[in-house]
């Protein structure tokens, strides 16, 4: 799903931002970096959330072996290669490495390494009991005075505590394109577009959400409905199309571009407390029960998710949903998953394609065959 006009603005929008002085601080997308420390200190948090093809991969293997997962290898490449449409990676001024998973870590070790960017640490536990919650408020801690270090100055609780209150606002809005009856293309589109820009985006998130409300919702009665869950689609990634060519809609995203970012919401009395607002974060982290981490019951909530999901929608529509299990090819820990969630969903009358591939062109033709075959067997 390509969007020439997006990648072309954004540059412009970071290219403006530098020339307020605003420094960019960059990492691999997943859900549990604090954005809202960053915000606060001054930065703007830039999340790779863009995919790849072909010769973003190939550009990779000199730093790491064809069996990466292949959204690292992209992320690599694009810093490797800078594509017209990604020269704003050079206005990058820190990396964060962190720990989501290992590709994760090799990755962004390489881009701090080897494209001269400097780095900053933040290491997430994959637990939430007492310990591990304590060790998460020490890595927010730990997080803060490096970005005070750089700025030189304290980053304050007033200041940390409105950023804190934006995003959970602007999350809190974004979470309103999960009801708008329109294709999954475009919901993802917006999705993307409000994630990577963040807050500033509100106003116009806020006008987009009115204008389809007003506006007659589109025939999309003959679409196969689709529960996407699994690794996220990126921006600049062609599968959402191949999707709706087969005659199937998205209607839900159970993804990190999706549900699992703007369901991470703080609760009103807990915002407008007068707690630590480092422990508002440190709440949040718990709370994420849905968050690929959640150890040990993660996989149990997925399936109870979905299949609460499914039963809502059957009972609200009408229609059947299926579901799609997006696995990028040497995504560990998606795929280690993949069986168990395939399993546990079709014992309860759940269908489900477990899709894994690369960004390769040359798997296009494949891809299509798999989805219109189960977007037919779909009763």
């Amino acid at each position: 799903m390509a969007d020439t006009i997006l990648l072309p603005e954004f540059s412009l929008f970071l290219k403006e931002k530098k020339q307020e002085g605003v420094k960019i601080i960059a990492f691999l997308a997943h859900d549990n970096i604090p954005e809202e420390l960053i915000d606060a200190a001054g930065f703007f948090p830039l999340r790779m959330m863009f995919g790849g093809n072909d010769e973003l991969m190939e550009a990779s293997h000199d730093f790491l072996p064809p069996s990466t997962c292949a959204f690292a290898q992209s992320c690599i490449g694009l810093f490797s290669t800078k594509p017209n449409d990604f020269r704003f990676l050079d206005l990058v001024d820190y990396f964060i490495v962190s720990n989501h998973c290992v590709s994760d870590v090799c990755a962004s070790e390489i881009i701090t390494k080897y494209f001269n960017i400097s780095r900053l640490n933040f290491y997430v536990p994959y637990m939430t009991d007492e310990s591990s919650l304590k060790y998460f408020k020490l890595e927010l801690q730990n997080l803060k005075e490096q970005l005070e270090d750089i700025i030189g100055e304290k980053i304050s609780d007033e200041k940390l505590s409105e950023s804190i209150k934006k995003y959970n606002d602007f999350k809190k809005k974004l979470s309103q394109v999960n009801d708008l009856e329109i294709l999954g293309s475009e919901k993802l589109k917006i999705i993307q577009k409000a994630i990577l820009y963040g807050p500033t985006f509100l106003p116009d998130l806020e006008k987009y959400i009115e204008e389809v409300k007003t506006s007659p919702p589109q025939n999309l009665g003959l679409s196969k409905d689709i529960l996407f869950t699994g690794c996220s689609i990126f921006i600049n990634d062609n599968l959402v199309d191949l999707i709706e060519e087969g005659g199937g809609n998205i209607v839900y995203f159970d993804t990190w571009i999706g549900n699992h970012y703007y369901s991470q919401v703080i609760d009103d009395d807990s915002i407008n407390s007068n707690k630590d607002p480092l422990d508002l974060l440190v709440l949040r982290f718990k709370n994420n029960k849905y968050g690929d981490h959640s150890v040990p019951n993660f996989l149990q909530q997925k399936v109870s998710s979905i299949e609460n999901y499914s039963k809502n929608y059957i009972k609200k529509t009408g229609k059947k949903l299926g579901v799609f299990n997006h696995i990028i090819k040497f995504c560990d820990h998606i795929s280690l998953m993949a069986s168990f969630l395939k399993n546990e969903l079709q014992e309860k009358g759940i269908q489900i394609l477990n899709l894994e591939r690369d960004y390769s062109r040359a798997n296009r033709g494949q891809l299509s065959t798999r989805i219109e075959a189960y977007l037919e067997m779909m009763k």
